[in-house]
């Protein structure tokens, strides 16, 4: 039996980073959840925050470390408006009580660099489900804590026309995924960097619906099978209208499936360039090169395997 795969966590709950969170912690066998770094995004990193912190005392989960992040954009004071895909709370129609613990830290990018110091080199692995600022950030202030990383993958970024109505190919605006849109700089560094990569973007995403069908097993579910259920089609109300989406598409819970089943997609090695400026600001340009660092995921031959393997982790009977 292997050891669990050194995990740290970056997102900006929302309803998918958390879902992606309690597939984590529902594994401990094969992932060792070191921390949760929390993000601007989705919500504000104030709200963020509490939420990353409110789910573990939901779920009762033992003390995680959470330490609070980057509150803007590169080069911004203030993040742009997001998109209120999951409310003012950042999540949809899920109430969780107030937190009762506090973040471990305000300075994620510090406890980042001394956590990857502190690990042999290329053994942590990090999943980025929001903007990529506090990996941005990372890369600035210690390179050489970045260069430990074994292993980012990240949830971002579209590269073509999206399924099923290919009528545009963002879901923030007409050209740019949200998690790229609220910090473009960011992704560009942080996709050139040289490490190695995967990428999750939305054609590969938009592959995973949150049918009526998986609906009603989020809900049989023995544990928190409401809660599940609420976010999985937390974003339903975008996803119709905008793509005539048969629910809500799963995106963050990608990036944790692609380390432990890595067999459920397909893709192939790529350059990633990501416009900063102007109207397609956040838009990707993808270059299939078998030298490229970022592994861009693009097919997932067999969607209900990927509910499949999900349910199962938390414990479908």
């Amino acid at each position: 039996m292997t050891n669990p795969l050194p995990l740290i966590l970056d997102g900006d709950p929302g309803t998918d980073d958390l879902l992606t969170w309690m597939w984590a912690l529902a594994v401990p066998d094969r992932v060792k959840v070191l921390g949760i770094c929390t993000v601007h995004g989705n919500v504000a990193l104030s709200r963020t925050t509490e939420n990353a912190l409110a789910l573990l005392d939901h779920l009762n989960a033992p003390v995680i470390p959470v330490h609070a992040g980057e509150k803007a954009p590169l080069g911004r004071a203030e993040p742009p408006a997001g998109d209120g895909a999951f409310a003012e709370s950042g999540l949809g129609a899920l109430v969780l009580a107030p937190a009762t613990r506090k973040p471990a830290s305000y300075d994620a990018v510090g406890w980042m660099a001394d956590t990857l110091r502190s690990h042999p080199p290329r053994s942590v692995t990090i999943c980025a489900t929001g903007p990529l600022t506090n990996l941005a950030r990372l890369l600035e202030r210690a390179p050489d804590a970045f260069a430990r990383i074994g292993h980012l993958a990240v949830m971002g970024g579209s590269c073509d026309l999206l399924p099923p109505n290919h009528v545009r190919r963002g879901n923030i605006t007409e050209w740019a995924e949200f998690n790229f849109y609220m910090d473009p700089l960011a992704a560009q560094q942080v996709l050139n960097s040289g490490i190695p990569i995967t990428l999750m973007p939305l054609d590969l995403t938009h592959q995973l619906v949150s049918t009526p069908d998986r609906l009603a097993r989020a809900r049989a579910l023995p544990r928190y099978g409401e809660e599940v259920a609420l976010m999985l089609d937390a974003a339903a109300h975008l996803d119709r209208p905008k793509f005539g989406a048969n629910g809500a598409f799963q995106h963050d819970m990608t990036v944790l499936a692609t380390l432990l089943h890595p067999e459920l997609f397909e893709g192939e090695q790529s350059q990633v360039t990501i416009a900063t400026t102007g109207v397609g600001s956040g838009a990707c340009l993808r270059v299939p090169d078998p030298a490229g660092a970022v592994r861009v995921m693009l097919r997932v031959p067999d969607p209900a395997a990927f509910f499949d393997r999900f349910f199962q982790a938390l414990g479908e009977p």
